[in-house]
């Protein structure tokens, strides 16, 4: 998905300023009116509101199986409206409203409500289902007066098959080698942990461009910074099938050793708490950012319990592919989970993980991330991993298409 995020932000703000915070509404009746020339097409919707004596449209829409409202045509009851990665926040009745796309839950102020179905991104613009609108901001708003869209006329065509498990399409794997810029991450005895893992995520392109069904892409290939929430939004409109931002791990210990592959999920130790909290603040002020709360790991997990699933499993083929190339030189730290904010936009639509591949404050490993031979060797495993991994998934999904004829 390539849209222009920004241009439904902009629509977005520009009514925000031109409406009311609250809505006094009147809503005709939903009446599907269908375009000249798309007989036998999904009916178009709209509702017709009057909002501050103004007549107001909000159009809706059948992309999937259920209706939804651009998000743009909200701002008569929102304002504030802003968009940061796959969210959309704004503010509604007084307090705070966040959606992530692709999560049926959302918060309201400090409270957590599940929609029906989840919100979602097409051609740049952010759709919200319409039962937020004639049900539970009907319940929260009395004076907003709405009637629910009728059923579609025919039933929408049924998505195609998702590219992961379409064996004659390419994988787009996105690699994210982290920091960069103003933010030079960990810092080696004589290294930055930039310039290393960039390093390792241009080898590990070039290793993929050469492999068959993969097609690679760099969220940086120079040193600049790129902020998290653009680094998953970067995944996203490329529609992605797997991402994998690439780091390097410090300790105060300097006989800390190992590489660890991570996916997202609430710390279990208090070490992966610290570390993630470090990597989510980036290069601003200290604590700007801090690490996921309580709400958003259910805005990012409940829902999309197959690609946290799929992220662990594919930690696991990269942690196997690096300990097989290490040889012995390096410990095995294992698949570990954390709340790591670069993770929280890509999973919504793909298996996501962290390789961390190795501590700069250990002054052996610091020399061998900086040569080519350690470079090579853990661009090559890495490499190796996710096509064992897609492997596994057409195997798997084959095997499923079988046993259900």
């Amino acid at each position: 998905m390539r849209g222009d995020a920004g241009g439904a932000l902009r629509r977005g703000l520009v009514a925000a300023l031109l409406a009311p915070a609250v809505v006094a509404a009147v809503v005709a009746a939903v009446a599907p009116v269908v375009a000249a020339g798309q007989a036998g097409s999904e009916a178009a919707q709209a509702v017709q509101a009057e909002v501050g004596g103004r007549a107001v449209s909000l159009p809706i829409s059948r992309h999937r199986a259920y209706p939804v409202i651009d998000a743009a045509g909200l701002a008569a009851v929102w304002e504030e409206v802003r968009r940061s990665g796959v969210f959309l926040q704004a503010r509604l009745l007084g307090e705070d409203v966040a959606f992530e796309a692709g999560s049926p839950f959302f918060r309201h102020g400090t409270r957590t409500y599940q929609l029906a179905n989840p919100p979602y991104e097409r051609d740049g613009a952010f759709w919200i289902p319409a039962d937020f609108v004639s049900g539970w901001l009907a319940d929260r708003a009395p004076e907003v007066a709405v009637t629910a869209p009728a059923s579609p006329t025919q039933a929408p065509a049924d998505d195609p098959l998702p590219a992961r498990v379409d064996p004659t399409v390419p994988w787009r794997v996105i690699i994210d080698p982290g920091h960069g810029g103003r933010d030079p991450g960990t810092l080696g005895g004589g290294s930055h942990e930039k310039d290393i893992v960039l390093a390792i995520g241009r080898r590990l392109y070039e290793e993929l461009r050469d492999r068959d069904m993969i097609e690679p892409h760099l969220t940086r290939d120079t040193d600049v910074y790129v902020e998290h929430d653009l680094r998953s939004r970067f995944a996203v409109d490329r529609a992605g099938d797997l991402f994998v931002s690439i780091h390097a791990n410090a300790a105060a210990d300097e006989r800390a050793r190992g590489f660890e592959t991570i996916f997202l999920g609430p710390a279990r130790s208090e070490e992966a708490r610290e570390v993630a909290l470090r990597e989510n603040r980036g290069p601003e002020v200290e604590g700007a950012v801090g690490s996921p709360s309580d709400i958003q790991f259910i805005l990012a997990g409940q829902d999309r319990t197959q690609n946290m699933d799929e992220s662990r499993l594919l930690a696991g083929f990269v942690q196997n592919a690096i300990r097989e190339a290490m040889g012995g030189r390096s410990p095995d730290r294992g698949v570990k989970q954390g709340p790591w904010w670069v993770l929280l936009g890509a999973l919504a639509r793909m298996p996501s993980v962290i390789v961390e591949v190795g501590f700069l404050s250990n002054g052996e490993e610091e020399r061998y991330l900086n040569g080519a031979e350690g470079q090579g060797a853990l661009a090559r495993a890495i490499a190796d991993a996710i096509a064992s991994y897609r492997e596994d998934v057409l195997r798997r999904y084959a095997s499923g298409v079988e046993g259900s004829c």
